[in-house]
Order: C-alpha cells, then sequence, then structure tokens
C-alpha cells in the first residue's frame, strides 16, 4: 500500500461526494477515516464547495495535495455509495485498491435516473406546487409544460455556458415568458401560481440546507460560500421574474 495510493483514494472520494452535493462536513470526515484506516497520522483536511486541501504524515514524510471542484450537482446516490465504500474499507471488508477501483466506478456511473425522467419529475414538481398555491387543473396541466421546460433549459444552457448563474437565469425568463404567454391565451388561468411554480427547478434548496448545516457544524467557509450561491441563485431568478412581470404592464 503506497502513500500514493492512500491520497489517491482520499482524494477522489471527497472529490465524488463533494461535487455529488454532500455536506463539507461529511466530505472531511470520510476522507479522514479511510486514511486513519490507513495508518496515516496527522490527517487534515480543508474543503470548500470549489476545492479539496487534504494532507497527512507516514513516517517522517509529510503529503498535501489540493484538487479543484469545477462542476457540481446533486446526486445523493454517489454521496450513499462512496459512504459505503469508506465503511467497508474501515471495517476491514476491501483493501485499499479495491476501494479505490470500487470508488473509480462509482464516479464514471451514469445518474440512477436518465434525464428526460428527471425534467418530467421537474415538471410535476412545479404543477404540484402551483395545485398547492390554490391554482386549477388548467393551471396545473400549464405549469408542468413551463417546470420541464425550465429544467430543460438549464441543463442545457449550463452545458454550453459553463455559468450557472447565468444559465439559471435564462431558464427563469424562458420559463416566465412561457408561462406569460400562456396566461395571454386564456384569460382564466392564474398567473402569479403558475409562475412562482414554474420557478421550483430553480430553488436553492438543497444549498440553502447545505449552507445551514455546514455553519452549524462549525464550517464558516463552506457555509457562507453555499449560502451565498444560494442567494444569487434566488437574485437570478427573481431578476428574471420581475422583467416577465414589467411585460404585463
Amino acid at each position: 500500500m503506497s502513500n500514493e495510493l492512500v491520497m489517491d483514494t482520499c482524494l477522489l472520494a471527497g472529490e465524488i461526494m463533494l461535487k455529488s452535493g454532500a455536506e463539507t462536513y461529511r466530505v472531511e470526515d470520510t476522507m479522514q477515516l479511510i486514511a486513519s484506516s490507513a495508518g496515516m497520522e496527522s490527517v487534515h483536511s480543508f474543503v470548500t464547495p470549489t476545492s479539496i486541501i487534504f494532507s497527512f504524515r507516514a513516517g517522517a514524510e509529510d503529503h498535501t495535495r489540493m484538487i479543484r471542484i469545477p462542476n457540481r450537482t446533486i446526486d445523493l446516490n454517489k454521496v450513499t455509495l462512496v459512504n459505503e465504500v469508506s465503511r467497508q474499507y474501515v471495517a476491514g471488508q476491501i483493501h485499499l485498491q479495491e476501494a479505490y477501483f470500487k470508488l473509480r466506478e462509482i464516479d464514471l456511473q451514469k445518474p440512477m435516473y436518465p434525464p428526460w425522467l428527471q425534467h418530467l419529475a421537474a415538471g410535476l414538481a412545479s404543477g404540484s406546487f402551483a395545485v398547492l398555491l390554490g391554482g386549477s387543473l388548467s393551471d396545473f396541466l400549464l405549469t408542468v409544460l413551463a417546470g420541464l421546460l425550465v429544467n430543460l433549459t438549464v441543463s442545457y444552457v449550463q452545458q454550453i455556458l459553463q455559468v450557472k448563474l447565468f444559465a439559471e437565469f435564462i431558464a427563469a425568463l424562458v420559463g416566465g415568458i412561457v408561462v406569460l404567454l400562456f396566461a395571454r391565451l386564456i384569460p382564466a388561468l392564474q398567473l402569479d401560481k403558475m409562475l412562482i411554480g414554474a420557478m421550483i427547478p430553480l430553488f436553492p434548496g438543497i444549498a440553502v440546507t447545505n449552507s445551514l448545516r455546514d455553519l452549524i457544524a462549525g464550517d464558516l467557509v463552506a457555509g457562507v460560500s453555499r449560502g451565498v450561491e444560494g442567494v444569487l441563485t434566488a437574485l437570478s431568478v427573481a431578476v428574471a421574474t420581475a422583467i416577465v412581470l414589467s411585460f404585463t404592464g
């Protein structure tokens, strides 16, 4: 077992978890448990939403490495799988090399749910929220379509531009314009409820929740960073919505 393999395994586990939406403390705990179980001493980590710095001491040598996490998404299935691999290694059920290969397989896995199902689920969530606010069946059906379009737009624009906030702004603008067109064609529709429902796929719920959990756990830098990310997302959606509402006169 080489020190480089220990470092690679710890960083790969942390990278998968961080870019899949795991909380900062969970990423740090997993990396430290793997390194400690491999016999490393003075294990330390510093994790932010966009980077990982990890170090440990092996004999008389100190090892430190940093990686950046440019892209992040939400894939809690991968977080669960990495946790399972780390527990198996810590319990002595698998060797470090086997754990590393398992982590590489997890990293290459496609999302559990296909994109079309994710878009459909986003649309149904949008329509359901419009109904919760008092929307009718017509509001529900057309908000499902608008929410699905919002999720499609943010997904494809982000792939092209690689700028998350701009993609969210464009998606909110597209969703708002579609809802406004529906409301102009069918006056009986409730514009406000449909507009709120259509924006649900963009709501930064996990970013806000992870921000609070990080702040409570004492990870102030990560908590503030995630909080700012959530606020910027909310602002981009609010600005796009305000632009759409300005067309209503």
